[in-house]
């Protein structure tokens, strides 16, 4: 799943950016999840006194809406980013906010001051209102995702640039690539790696729960790799140099 990021302040063009880029992702047949973060601390989306409110409000980890038009799922606890993510199924992944996260990002704006406060080494170009005044910015292009053919460039750009989300493991239970995932956001975006260079991925162990892979740090892979090894060599049919599958039906 490829992940892009959207960012400024309240009010700088935002959510016509992810609106714009949806539309046209889903010109090519993509599968598209959007997440917005929303600062309100009490914020509930369900209504109070609803019948969903009133189960969620009993304790229920997990209320599911089932409506003629849409199903909602409503967890009863905050989450982080990767653990959102962890549970979208999607081709492309669009989040407006969580800020702190490193993803590649369009940062949006209304003076250069505010594009500032949120430019880094993983944006890949300015839009929001400012663009109604400026075309290029730190020699990044400037686009109004309000015009046809900038809205276009848009999509261009993030198909081109963006790339899968990465592992994102604790820095000290990685580091293969020397990099942190952040930073390798960062070289990869400024084109100094690719993400062929995450090389969590080109390791000899791999987990799927219920057909999504799941990445392992190092040390866990080590462990799993070690005790399997350990038990299959004792078995009839063992080979060196075979791919070995296990299976686990819970």
């Amino acid at each position: 799943m490829k992940v892009v990021q959207v960012v400024g302040y309240h009010n700088t063009g935002k959510t016509t950016v992810v609106k714009e880029l949806v539309k046209r992702l889903k010109m090519g047949n993509s599968k598209v999840a959007t997440i917005k973060h929303i600062h309100e601390k009490n914020f509930e989306l369900d209504k109070q006194n609803s019948n969903s409110y009133v189960h969620k409000k009993a304790g229920a980890d997990l209320t599911i809406i089932s409506a003629g038009s849409e199903t909602d799922f409503l967890y009863n606890k905050p989450m982080e980013l990767l653990e959102i993510a962890c549970k979208i199924s999607a081709d492309w992944l669009i989040v407006e906010g969580f800020n702190q996260f490193p993803l590649p990002n369009i940062v949006c704006g209304k003076t250069e001051q505010e594009v500032d406060d949120f430019f880094n080494k993983r944006t890949l170009f300015v839009s929001g209102i400012i663009s109604k005044t400026k075309q290029s910015y730190r020699n990044l292009p400037v686009l109004n995702s309000m015009v046809p053919d900038q809205a276009d460039q848009i999509s261009k750009l993030v198909l081109k640039k963006v790339f899968p989300m990465l592992p994102y493991v604790e820095d000290k239970c990685c580091n293969l690539c020397g990099l942190t995932c952040s930073k390798m956001v960062e070289a990869i975006v400024q084109g100094d790696k690719k993400y062929e260079d995450c090389l969590i991925r080109q390791t000899n162990v791999h987990l799927k729960i219920g057909g999504r892979e799941i990445q392992i740090v190092p040390f866990v892979q080590q462990i799993l790799e070690n005790n399997i090894l350990a038990l299959v060599r004792e078995l009839d049919g063992w080979e060196k140099g075979k791919t070995i599958e296990v299976k686990i039906n819970n």
